[in-house]
């Protein structure tokens, strides 16, 4: 990395940007701004600010300039995301706009500067305890209907969308701004798988050049998806634990191609509903008693809207766990005879905090193989060092009962 000019250190302070294509300042167009192009951009710039002058850069521009010369080696980034689509940055950014929560709450663990979101969706603005720092920001809905006006109203340089869910809607979403404003940058990004999270977690940083934070990142979540994976890689398949995993409606579960299953599967779990092509299919009652499951697991969230960071209340999931363990004939199931019948807020089982939720079961499916995994500190961990939010866990949300 080039030293910082002293011309720089006095114009870097964070203004919006426009994300027009080239480089500020690269006066021939070839795409590298040399040490005299920049220099002569920041003589002129001060010439006509203090002196009277003529120049086309302003403020913002000069800032610019400076930032890829001094963090970029004076070139476009070029950033590819996981839908596979190739961006090209010739600026910083500095006005964000997210249709994603997970991208969202991935730039925070990435320490970027949460003044430069400028929008977020309507879900991530309605989390006041989770995003407080959103409550002022712009809503612009979600993206099976996204207020398309206030998006352009915001004027984003970049706009994060999903890459491999509701692809039909992220599609239209991205091709409408291309076509309203093709300087905007659109990143697609899920943020909530497993199999993609870390490279994400680099590929983000690049973008948004955090990339030691970003490495930090990565290895406090790699660390927690190791050690389970280390712990459940050699368990043979007639040995691992079986499991009944109940979504957010009653009888239904989760089969191989849902996201639940994945962190089942990677948590040494053993599915026998995971089968079929519905993701979600429903059960019938009498098979999940001739299952025998060792463990029954059932999700609280969206369906039913208790616990996670809305408030503090294990009554009300201890209260689901209940209404489970008296299902007629359950009584009669391995894991209620043997107490193992747990439930799990969707707060930490989808989306970026999947590896928290993960880390839970394989606790609770191999409480001996991971006596030394503690969850718990693994969340609070995240939320204070990577989230930089002030929730203590042992008085606030409510995440996992018993």
């Amino acid at each position: 990395m080039k030293p910082w000019p002293f011309l720089a250190l006095l114009l870097l302070l964070a203004v919006p940007a426009s994300a027009a294509d080239g480089i500020p300042g690269d006066a021939d167009g070839d795409e590298v701004l040399t040490s005299g192009e920049y220099a002569s951009a920041a003589l002129a710039y001060l010439a006509v600010t203090y002196m009277g002058g003529a120049g086309e850069l302003d403020r913002t521009d000069i800032q610019d300039a400076a930032w890829v010369y001094a963090r970029w080696d004076g070139k476009p980034r070029e950033v590819t995301d996981s839908s596979g689509q190739t961006v090209t940055l010739y600026r910083p950014l500095r006005r964000i706009v997210t249709f994603s929560g997970e991208s969202l709450e991935t730039l925070r663990s990435l320490g970027f500067d949460m003044d430069r979101v400028v929008a977020v969706d309507k879900y991530s603005h309605e989390k006041n305890t989770f995003f407080p720092e959103c409550r002022e920001k712009a809503n612009v809905g979600s993206i099976w209907s996204p207020d398309m006006e206030k998006v352009l109203s915001v004027r984003p340089d970049a706009v994060f969308l999903y890459a491999t869910i509701s692809t039909a809607a992220c599609d239209d979403i991205q091709r409408r701004l291309e076509a309203s404003s093709p300087g905007i940058r659109v990143f697609r990004f899920d943020c909530f798988k497993p199999a993609t999270y870390v490279d994400e977690i680099h590929t983000i940083a690049s973008i948004v050049d955090e990339t030691e934070r970003g490495e930090e990142f990565a290895s406090f979540y790699g660390s927690t998806m190791a050690q389970i994976q280390d712990g459940t890689t050699e368990i043979p398949d007639d040995e691992r634990t079986r499991i009944y995993f109940e979504y957010w409606f009653d009888y239904t579960t989760v089969a191989a191609s849902a996201g639940y299953n994945e962190k089942t599967e990677l948590a040494g779990g053993k599915n026998p509903f995971a089968i079929g092509t519905a993701e979600y299919p429903v059960v019938d009652p009498e098979a999940i008693i001739v299952a025998d499951p060792q463990v029954v697991v059932k999700l609280a969230g969206q369906g039913l809207t208790v616990g996670g960071y809305a408030g503090h209340d294990p009554e009300a999931l201890d209260a689901i766990r209940s209404a489970l363990v008296e299902r007629p004939g359950w009584s009669r199931i391995t894991a209620v005879k043997d107490g193992r019948v747990h439930v799990i807020h969707s707060d930490i089982l989808g989306g970026a905090q999947h590896f928290i939720g993960t880390a839970y079961l394989a606790k609770w499916f191999y409480p001996d193989r991971f006596a030394d995994l503690d969850p718990h500190t693994v969340h609070q961990r995240y939320l204070t060092e990577f989230q930089g939010i002030d929730f203590d866990l042992a008085s606030e949300g409510t995440f996992v009962y018993p």
